[in-house]
């Protein structure tokens, strides 16, 4: 049994705590402005909302899961305490932002470490129109341990006659029966795969009643190829619509994708536009036609004997035992998710996205260390230079190990060298 507190309101937060400068980039999580850094990882949806002449909001949306949090014994349970922050600049100055605490209570060691989310909330900030800078930090006040959220966020402006694309968030469903019926919830991590098929893009459009015009949607794979586009013409019925995009993500590969809409006004009007980055982890395409490829794969977490027995599993049951690995290695049997295949196809698909050379991520040095620790707890780094061969060191503090690469051959492949326990 589980619950969360809520322990103190913090008033305004000085500027200090999160000196910043300009930033440049598209608002809606593009490629080169969503960051997240720090050891604490935790999914945050942004929304912008326009308003009148005093200005809209900005709808912040965050989770974080039992494993994420730190946990201290307290009389018979456990308690995480952490604090969120929020603060929104313009330029390098603070317009706006509030800090809140907050506590969450686990009766068993085992919940602590459970992948479910601990605890999700949306808080508000009131901000005129306008680009700013959008910093979210979540501090653990047990460990002082981290994560920090960044993105580029544009309130739209309401004038007449324009037309404004707001905030794209995305949703994932199931199918609740065998017809074409899906059920949808929100998805702030903008993760599909084989368990979460269908998504779904959902956004508002502002602008006058009446006005008609051209929408176009389109995916865009990491390199910047077309894999999904549609394109309708529709009337503008109230000062805010919400249009919606739905699609299936089986037919694409595992990686990092571009969702985009542009309207485009069939009278007089400058077309408006509006993107969001999402990922798919698990597919047929990347994950289940190469029964040899799958086993290297999953060997990197496997045992030796969960390796025989999918290694020795006949073809007409190769699936059984598929099943059977990833049902004995799910911490929440029993529910509908498998938090285990979920994260071992989320690293899967970082490391092809971010390690390959002439070599998938996987195959990489850096891939493996990547896929059986997941993302390290510090980096420190040397650029290739005039003398020194580039070099990263990973520290994964709770292994009480570090692992140290170079790029010897100057092409980007950086090899293992050296692993140390610290």
């Amino acid at each position: 049994m589980t619950k969360t507190r809520i322990t103190l309101a913090v008033a305004l937060v000085a500027a200090l705590l999160f000196p910043v400068g300009s930033a440049e980039g598209q608002q809606g999580g593009g490629y080169e402005t969503r960051q997240r850094t720090g050891g604490i990882r935790f999914p945050v949806e942004v929304r912008a909302i326009p308003g009148g002449e005093e200005g809209g909001r900005i709808e912040v949306t965050y989770s974080v899961t039992y494993e994420d949090l730190v946990f201290l014994r307290e009389g018979s349970g456990f308690v995480a305490a952490f604090e969120l922050t929020v603060i929104l600049y313009d330029g390098g100055r603070q317009i706006a932002g509030d800090s809140w605490r907050r506590e969450v209570e686990v009766e068993t060691y085992e919940e602590t470490s459970s992948r479910k989310v601990a605890t999700e909330e949306t808080l508000v900030l009131e901000a005129p129109p306008g680009r700013f800078v959008l910093r979210v930090r979540l501090e653990s006040t047990n460990t002082r341990a981290f994560g920090l959220y960044e993105d580029v966020v544009e309130v739209p402006a309401l004038s007449a006659g324009s037309l404004t694309v707001g905030t794209v968030v995305f949703d994932r469903g199931r199918a609740v029966s065998e017809g074409d019926s899906v059920g949808y919830v929100s998805n702030p991590e903008r993760v599909f795969g084989e368990d979460f098929p269908h998504a779904r893009a959902r956004f508002p459009v502002y602008g006058s009643p009446g006005t008609e015009y051209v929408i176009e949607h389109t995916v865009l794979w990491q390199t910047g190829d077309r894999e999904k586009s549609s394109r309708d013409t529709v009337v503008q019925k109230d000062l805010s619509t919400e249009h919606t995009f739905e699609f299936n993500v089986l037919d694409l590969e595992v990686g990092y994708y571009m969702y985009q809409v542009r309207l485009r006004p069939l009278g007089d009007g400058d077309d408006a536009s509006g993107k969001a980055r999402f990922s798919v982890i698990t597919s047929p395409r990347s994950w289940g036609e190469n029964f040899e490829k799958m086993l290297a794969q999953v060997s990197i977490v496997a045992s030796r004997d969960e390796y025989d027995v999918l290694l020795d599993a006949e073809p007409e049951g190769r699936e059984a035992a598929w099943e059977e690995f990833w049902l004995g290695r799910d911490p929440s049997p029993g529910t509908s998710e498998n938090e285990f295949r979920d994260e071992f196809m989320r690293r899967l698909a970082y490391v092809n996205t971010h390690f390959r050379t002439i070599i998938e991520g996987w195959q990489t040095d850096m891939g493996r260390i990547y896929i059986e620790y997941g993302s390290p707890d510090d980096v420190d780094s040397q650029p290739i230079g005039k003398m020194l061969n580039a070099w990263e060191i990973w520290f994964y503090y709770e292994h009480h190990t570090k692992y140290v690469f170079v790029d010897r051959e100057g092409f980007g492949e950086y090899k293992l060298v050296e692993a140390t326990r610290i």
